[in-house]
């Protein structure tokens, strides 16, 4: 799975999977992530996130227009990585349960926010980053994150389920409990079992039977430790 992932030694994290953020343009969204996630998108200034990235302010307005063009770049690398995994895993999920595949799915894609650096997956969560025009330009990006939990979830769902929900609605439910976990990271409250049991939960939303989970959970971990 494709994640961004911390840089190795010194230095901040990069932003970009497989890419070192040595240039200066991925320094200043390292630094304003940190900022936006810390401080809020509202309370950071340019200059902030200017001396944050060891630059001059003037740096910035080389490499963005603004600051509403970096928030709109780091919630799209937010969660772009988050929807091509989810597509990937969707395209394989005719080879397995429908339990599997949901299970599967809910799992990477919390790997994918837990390993964020500086905890980005939390913008979108934020009221001032909510607030801002440039939130629209993302939003269709968790729409078809949405739309792909919830094909997923209606697969899983038991016959009841199935018949009285709708796929935004029930995609909407699966990923808020995915989403749940830049909060308890937030809060320091992530632990060796925080993702498996949401996970679990999202089967039982879907009204996946009991004693099926645990078959569910360790073909779906078997499964994504091939990937």
């Amino acid at each position: 799975m494709s994640q961004i992932s911390p840089r190795p030694g010194r230095g901040r994290p990069r932003l970009l999977p497989g890419k070192i953020a040595a240039n200066p343009r991925d320094q200043i969204l390292a630094a304003a992530a940190e900022l936006f996630v810390g401080r809020g998108y509202a309370g950071t200034t340019t200059r902030e996130i200017a001396e944050g990235a060891g630059l001059r302010q003037a740096s910035i307005y080389y490499h963005f227009g603004s600051k509403e063009e970096i928030l709109a770049v780091l919630l799209e690398r937010s969660v772009q990585d988050r929807v091509q995994q989810a597509g990937k895993i969707e395209a394989g999920m005719e080879a397995v349960p429908p339990d599997v595949g949901l299970y599967a799915l809910a799992v990477s894609d919390m790997s994918a926010l837990v390993a964020m650096p500086y905890n980005i997956g939390m913008l979108y969560r934020l009221p001032d980053v909510i607030a801002s025009p440039v939130y629209d330009r993302y939003s269709h990006l968790r729409g078809d994150l949405v739309a792909g939990y919830g094909r997923a979830g209606l697969r899983a769902a038991g016959h009841r389920i199935a018949s009285s929900a709708s796929e935004p609605g029930l995609g909407d439910l699966l990923v808020q409990m995915a989403e749940s976990v830049v909060s308890l990271r937030r809060e320091d409250r992530i632990g060796s079992s925080t993702v498996s049991t949401i996970a679990s939960a999202c089967l039982r939303l879907c009204g996946v039977a009991e004693e099926s989970i645990d078959g569910a959970r360790e073909s779906a971990l078997e499964a994504l430790s091939r990937r």
